[in-house]
């Protein structure tokens, strides 16, 4: 009874301790950029619930482009890709180049992402972030297998 009891207790104030310890440590650890990180922090936040909220929109463009660069359905595409494929694998057995693929996806996704721009729901500099990465990112994609 005693150990139900006791167990807890200790527990959480084993816990409470090492979170206010630390929190005085992180407290006591001179930062001179706390200034330019809050910025920055939100800049991320925005850009990442942008793509958060268009994700399934943005898979379902890339499987459509792709499958029409390769020159099968869409649901021909999935079905390889649930069997072990990836995007690259299904071009060239499909005689088609994974390069293609590529140059087709990053055409749409800059596109896209003028388009977001232009609306007002990306800045500039977080459409620029994006596309800065976005050709290392439809590689990795292309070339992934499930």
């Amino acid at each position: 009874m005693l150990k139900k009891f006791f167990a807890p207790v200790v527990l959480s104030g084993a816990l409470f301790s090492s979170l206010a310890i630390g929190g005085a440590a992180y407290a006591g650890t001179p930062t001179a950029t706390t200034a330019v990180s809050a910025p920055a922090r939100t800049h991320q936040h925005a850009l990442h619930s942008w793509l958060k909220a268009n994700r399934k929109g943005l898979r379902k463009a890339a499987i459509t482009i792709s499958a029409t660069t390769i020159g099968i359905t869409p649901q021909a595409l999935v079905a390889e890709l649930k069997s072990g494929m990836s995007i690259a694998q299904v071009a060239v057995e499909h005689h088609s180049a994974a390069q293609a693929v590529i140059d087709a996806l990053t055409a749409a996704a800059d596109a896209r992402v003028a388009q977001a721009v232009t609306a007002g729901t990306l800045t500039q500099p977080q459409g620029a972030k994006i596309d800065a990465v976005l050709s290392t990112r439809l590689v990795k994609m292309v070339n992934r297998v499930r």
